[in-house]
C-alpha cells in the first residue's frame, strides 16, 4: 500500500532538560517551551550531581543550564558533559553571571551558547525554537 504523500509524518520534538535553581526561572522556561509544540521538556535538576546523571540517562537534544545552582555549579554539568564521548547535548548556559570571564569559561566547558537572564531570556527560547524547526525539517 502507498502512503498519501501529503501526509506528513509529526515531528518529534526537540527534547529539553533544564538545570535550574529558581523555580520562578524554572516556571517562566516551562511556560514559554510548552507553548512551543515542537518541543518537550524531559527532565529537571537543581543540583549539578543530578543533572550530569539525567543528563546522560535521559539523551536531551538541548540542556538550558544555569550557572549557580543550589550547592553547586553548571560548570560541574559541563565539565561531566565536556568528558563524556556519547552524544551530548546542545549547551545553552542562561545565567545572571554574563561577564566575559563567564561567558569565555563557558565556551572553554563546552556551552554552544550562552544568555543572560536579565534580558536574553526571549532569545534562548527563539533560539532553541529555531533549532526544533530546523530539527523537524531533516526528519
Amino acid at each position: 500500500m502507498l502512503e498519501d504523500s501529503n501526509t506528513a509524518c509529526p515531528a518529534k520534538p526537540l527534547r529539553v532538560y533544564l538545570v535550574e535553581d529558581s523555580p520562578i526561572i524554572v516556571g517562566l522556561l516551562r511556560g514559554l517551551l510548552r507553548a512551543e509544540p515542537t518541543l518537550e521538556i524531559v527532565g529537571h535538576a537543581t543540583q549539578a550531581g543530578l543533572a550530569a546523571k539525567e543528563i546522560v540517562s535521559l539523551a536531551p537534544d538541548v540542556a538550558i543550564i544555569d550557572i549557580a545552582l543550589e550547592n553547586s555549579s553548571g560548570f560541574e554539568v559541563l565539565r561531566n558533559l565536556s568528558s563524556r564521548s556519547e552524544r551530548r547535548p546542545i549547551v545553552m548556559v542562561l545565567s545572571n553571571f554574563s561577564s566575559p570571564r563567564y561567558r569565555d569559561e563557558a565556551a572553554k566547558q563546552g556551552a554552544n551558547y550562552f544568555f543572560d537572564k536579565n534580558g536574553e531570556i526571549l532569545n534562548l527560547v527563539g533560539a532553541i525554537v529555531f533549532i526544533a524547526r530546523q530539527n523537524s525539517q531533516t526528519q
